[in-house]
């Protein structure tokens, strides 16, 4: 009796093990940005909280837009959901959900990350 009491309390130990380990999934966590320009700022900051993203994009002062979705990273792709964005009268804001809807390149370093071969740094 004693020996399947703890060999029963191994295996609940292994199950909760991996069941932690296969909730944390791939998730990032904090802001990216990248900045262009020199006389008027372009800055695109992707802000990242479990499986949820928001990227906002401003010229100098002036927000053009932000969206918020979800995420999911898989090997060395990136893919974002953005449901309910899609139906939008705003063509810039259609242009970049047309940019963000296949998966594309994810690189993940120290102290940034790379989304479709262009860098954004931690803030």
């Amino acid at each position: 009796m004693k020996k399947t009491v703890r060999i029963m309390a191994v295996v609940m130990a292994v199950l909760m093990v991996t069941l932690v380990l296969a909730s944390c999934g791939n998730t990032l966590s904090g802001k990216y940005a990248r900045t262009e320009g020199t006389i008027i700022k372009s800055t695109t900051t992707y802000e990242f909280s479990g499986k949820n993203v928001t990227i906002t994009s401003a010229l100098g002062d002036q927000e053009l837009f932000s969206l918020e979705g979800t995420y999911e990273i898989k090997d060395d792709k990136i893919a974002f959901d953005f449901t309910g964005s899609e139906e939008t009268d705003d063509s810039l804001l259609e242009g970049v959900l047309d940019g963000l809807t296949d998966e594309v390149s994810f690189e993940k370093g120290d102290g940034y990350i790379k989304i479709g071969g262009v860098q954004y740094d931690k803030q």
